[in-house]
């Protein structure tokens, strides 16, 4: 009898398709699932619908729509543009990857933690917001 194992997680549900995914395929969508979820959360937190966030971050419904569910290629300009219009600090964290074996198949990858330097840089548009509340 064949069971078939249902994904818990977006780590069980890229692994089915390790055979034919790249390690660059499963690690562009872990990021863009990453920064999708960070911008759920924080629409969340503010307890606005997506239509209501839109207007707040001077955007379309339907872009929200589409960044929330993954459907949007995110560049590193857009996602800067974003964290700096919520007031949110983006860290990318770099390790090296080793393959044991076979650099072609995800399943062998094993990650150790290389140390470097993130660099926060503080929300540009703070004072700018300050003041224009203000008028």
């Amino acid at each position: 009898m064949n069971k078939k194992k249902t994904p818990n997680n977006i780590e069980d549900l890229l692994s089915l398709f390790s055979e034919t995914l790249t390690p660059a395929d499963v690690l562009s969508a872990k990021l863009m699932a990453q920064f999708s979820n960070a911008i759920t959360s924080e629409r969340l937190n503010l307890n606005m619908s997506q239509k209501d966030f839109a207007k707040h971050i001077n955007a379309t419904q339907s872009l929200i729509s589409r960044w929330e569910c993954g459907d949007y290629n995110f560049s590193i300009n857009k996602i800067a543009e974003i964290a700096a219009k919520l007031d949110l600090n983006v860290d990318f964290k770099i390790n090296k990857c080793h393959s044991s074996t076979d650099t072609s198949r995800n399943d062998n990858m094993v990650t150790t933690e290389v140390p470097c330097k993130i660099i926060q840089f503080p929300n540009p548009y703070v004072k700018v917001d300050e003041e224009l509340e203000e008028m």
